[in-house]
């Protein structure tokens, strides 16, 4: 066998060992999100969440906040299933990876998610089917061998009562415990209502006239969609933190009793 030969037998090889190892970490990867959904629709299960983040992961989503930590992600994520994700059935969407580099052990995700589920009723509080659609846009990191995410960011797009339809009614209706998703564009200037009268919030409409309260002006930085908040609780006002969710954190849950943890 001439040396031609064998050089461009070892490069063929060469080349199907890192074709090989990118389809095993793809399937990995496929895995992963695939178990993160069976998490989500056992009820945000934070014993089965817990394994597919990192110790510096970050889960974030307009409306529901951000979480830091690996622990926080996963018990964020059951105290928003107790509060406003009573059931769910995730269909995670044509995942597409991007590798940093061939070989490399970090890489990006994106897929899209459309989700059946049960919300409560930003009225009466009571159960209602609703339809969710949205995209996940990731970062996951190879850790002894296995994929995990390091950083969770679902933008939701829709989330429409099953009775109506995502032309009549996108969102639930704002209130004083929620936020207002509403498309707003970058270079204009809103007015956020801060003394809570304006009958058009959750921006101002000149009620808070004769008072010491103003509203307050804002833009922001890219169109789309904001969560505006609502409860006027937030930290970030007057876009929506997640503040009012309230939620509770249960280390319990991770054998953990949270005295060491933010």
């Amino acid at each position: 066998m001439s040396a031609d030969l064998l050089t461009k037998l070892s490069e063929d090889l060469r080349v199907l060992r890192g074709e090989f190892a990118e389809l095993k970490a793809k399937s990995d990867i496929a895995e992963l999100i695939v178990t993160y959904a069976r998490a989500c629709d056992a009820g945000n299960d934070p014993v089965l969440l817990r394994p597919l983040f990192t110790n510096d992961a970050t889960w974030t989503c307009k409306g529901f906040g951000t979480f830091t930590g690996g622990d926080e992600c996963a018990l964020g994520l059951k105290a928003v299933a107790g509060e406003k994700i009573w059931w769910s059935l995730h269909n995670m969407i044509s995942p597409q990876v991007t590798f940093d580099a061939p070989g490399a052990d970090e890489a990006t995700v994106f897929w899209y998610l459309w989700e059946a589920a049960t919300l409560p009723n930003e009225h009466s509080g009571e159960p209602e089917a609703y339809w969710i659609g949205g995209t996940y846009d990731v970062r996951v990191r190879r850790e002894a061998g296995r994929w995990l995410f390091t950083k969770v960011e679902l933008k939701l797009n829709m989330a429409t009562p099953a009775s109506e339809n995502w032309v009549r009614k996108r969102f639930p209706d704002g209130t004083r415990k929620q936020p207002y998703f509403l498309d707003l564009k970058a270079g204009e200037t809103y007015y956020w209502c801060k003394c809570g009268k304006s009958a058009s919030q959750p921006f101002c409409d000149g009620s808070h006239a004769g008072t010491k309260v103003e509203p307050t002006a804002f833009a922001v930085e890219e169109t789309g969609l904001q969560a505006v908040c609502g409860c006027r609780y937030s930290k970030t006002k007057p876009l929506c933190d997640g503040s009012h969710l309230n939620l509770k954190f249960d280390y319990a849950l991770l054998g953990k009793d949270g005295s060491a943890c933010p």
